[in-house]
């Protein structure tokens, strides 16, 4: 069926599909730090490109404009039919110099990149070491940025590398950058694990730095220098605070971080859910030196309904919210997690980790479990499938409470045992849940 769109306004409606669904931060709930990823193409993308030809036609730049090489045996596949849609691509993501060796790197450098005429990003993989293929990405005449996420183990010293954006330039570089840098090369994102080594944030002065990141670790870290810091770089519209704890301050603060530090200590005393990461964003439109509370990580306890409640009126203007509920809550009814969540006014993304361990499910779970190896037998499909109904209704339910709530992500794994007694994983669930309509009805795909 052909629709009554003109291709252009088609084309606009898919773009955004494909660009505009994936957010950019997951967290990693092992290292509870945030885990920063650059926007897909979201897998809606395909089932719609087979709706009917017009679609696809619309559809067919957008799926081919990513391409992955993680490795040599993927690099030489793509050669063989890469020249029936590079003229599609436009970011290219090269794998890890430990799976993309020297020869899958010389076939992306010699057979493919050439025949990439509207290339205009890179990523490249950790310690990319061959001249050759660096030299070319940085010639290429369309290519605008070079994401690196180590600096390379290669002298570079004879080109531009304005193009280059280092995405985590700090303590964890094996060297200091400083001579990249006098190269031209920015960054975007900087992380420091050791915040007293001022002598190198001054190499970092206006590189066009977005978002800064610190962590903080069990000791109290002198802030004096972060005011200045940030009235270097203007272009800085975030600051994250990882793993923090009542010990990370000293009296020092800045004061857009007073009032933050004033509730971590008060909360301290009450053996509450420990707050480990914040996210600060800017407030544009007030003072410079304003920052706001947009994101936080909370591993939750048995206060979790005061503190939640205590976080809605100290920070109104929280976004998104990871909550980790692999803790100890006590007698708190999740049931209730719907309304404390409704306090807060602008809370768009919530983060679950091991949710459905909350969940009355849980004893469910363990009902069919001992009916499997005793009575009527469950098959751990019937179970995972039992389980996923069972987030979509609790989610459901959220969205329909928390009216400015648009996303959810799951992250679950659920074990029991098979009819042999064996004890198996019967579930893993990671994935984006979004707000489908005005009925506040939840879906997406958990795989």
């Amino acid at each position: 069926m052909h629709l009554p769109l003109p291709n252009e306004l088609l084309h606009w409606i898919i773009e955004y599909i494909a660009y505009n669904v994936e957010l950019t931060m997951v967290p990693d709930f092992e290292s509870m730090g945030p885990k920063f990823q650059f926007n897909r193409p979201s897998p809606e993308l395909l089932a719609l490109s087979v709706a009917n030809w017009q679609l696809r036609r619309v559809c067919l730049p957008f799926l081919f404009a990513r391409i992955k090489i993680s490795h040599d045996d993927g690099a030489k596949e793509l050669e063989k039919h890469f020249a029936l849609f590079a003229k599609f691509v436009k970011t290219l993501v090269l794998g890890a110099s430990g799976d993309l060796t020297r020869v899958g790197q010389q076939i992306t450098s010699q057979k493919l990149l050439p025949q990439i005429k509207q290339l205009f990003d890179v990523e490249l993989g950790d310690s990319f070491n061959r001249t050759d293929l660096l030299t070319n990405i940085l010639a290429h005449p369309t290519v605008t940025s070079i994401l690196v996420d180590e600096l390379p183990h290669v002298s570079m010293c004879n080109h531009d590398l304005s193009k280059v954006i280092y995405d985590c330039p700090g303590s964890r570089s094996p060297f200091s950058p400083t001579e990249y840098y006098d190269r031209g090369m920015r960054s975007k994102w900087i992380s420091f694990d050791d915040a007293f080594r001022y002598n190198q944030l001054q190499i970092l002065h206006s590189l066009g730095l977005e978002v800064f990141e610190i962590f903080l670790g069990n000791g109290p870290v002198p802030f004096p220098w972060l005011s200045r810091f940030l009235s270097t770089h203007p272009k800085l519209n975030e600051i994250w605070l990882i793993k923090m704890n009542r010990n990370s301050f000293f009296d020092d603060a800045p004061p857009f971080l007073s009032s933050l530090v004033k509730i971590v200590q008060q909360q301290d005393l009450r053996y509450p859910s420990e707050i480990v990461n914040v996210g600060l964003r800017r407030s544009f439109g007030q003072c410079s030196q304003e920052w706001d509370v947009m994101e936080l990580t909370l591993l939750p306890s048995h206060t979790i309904h005061e503190d939640l409640s205590l976080f809605a009126c100290s920070f109104p203007t929280l976004e998104i919210l990871t909550l980790d509920l692999n803790y100890n809550l006590g007698t708190y009814d999740i049931g209730n997690l719907s309304s404390d969540l409704a306090r807060f006014p602008s809370l768009r993304v919530v983060y679950f980790n091991d949710l459905l361990g909350q969940l009355p499910f849980q004893s469910e779970i363990e009902k069919m479990m001992r009916s499997q190896q005793f009575d009527t037998p469950h098959t751990p499909h019937e179970i995972r499938v039992r389980a996923e109904r069972e987030l979509l209704t609790f989610t459901s339910c959220l969205a329909k409470q928390v009216r400015t709530l648009d996303s959810v992500y799951i992250e679950d794994i659920g074990y029991g045992y098979d009819d042999h007694g064996n004890h198996i994983q019967l579930w893993c669930f990671k994935g984006w849940l979004r707000v489908l309509n005005s009925d506040r009805v939840v879906g997406g795909s958990l795989a």
